[in-house]
Parts: C-alpha cells; structure tokens; sequence
C-alpha cells in the first residue's frame, strides 16, 4: 500500500451519496477488479504450460531415456488487491455510483 492511499470515509463522500453507497460502489469494483486479475492469471498459466509441454517434449526428442524435468523461470505475477485498486479509483473519482431508472 502506498503512503498516499491512507484513505479515510470522507474521500468518499464527494463521489456518493453516503458512505454505505461508496462502500457497496467499491466492493462491487473490487468484484470486477478481482474477475481481471483471475482471467489475467489463466491466461498466463495456459500460456507456460504451453512453453512446459514444449521443453518436455524437446528434451524428449534428444534422448531415448526420461528426461527429468527442468525448473522454467516464469515471471512472477503480482498484482494490487483489488480492494485498494477500486478506493484508489473511488477516491480519485474514476468511479461513482449511479441508479438507472
């Protein structure tokens, strides 16, 4: 967490009606924030399976014998929880809740 994200309720307040609305506004971004992050990461392990079968398969070919698997260094995903990422946005009025009607 950033310094700059110490958030209190009357961030909030601007961009909602009263603070139980910012608070469901947020929850429900963290919601679509965390559903991102979710497909982000399938995509990313689908993605190094994919290279995995392929060096398996590679060292496979260039000997009769069962090759022992080899450690890939896969890049580290990380990722803000959404939580923070949707307050930030609140507070800096990206999002604000509204009613259809």
């Amino acid at each position: 967490m950033k310094p700059e994200d110490n958030f209190q309720p009357e961030d909030f307040l601007p961009h909602a009606e009263n603070i139980y609305e910012a608070v469901l506004t947020i929850a429900k971004r963290a919601r679509q924030i965390g559903e991102i992050h979710k497909r982000q990461v399938d995509r990313f392990l689908g993605q190094t399976e994919m290279m995995e079968q392929a060096a398996a398969r590679a060292r496979a070919d260039e000997s009769d014998e069962l090759p022992e698997p080899e450690p890939i260094d896969r890049p580290k995903l990380v990722f803000e929880k959404p939580v923070i990422l949707a307050m930030r946005e609140m507070k800096t009025g990206d999002i604000e809740e509204y009613y259809e009607e």
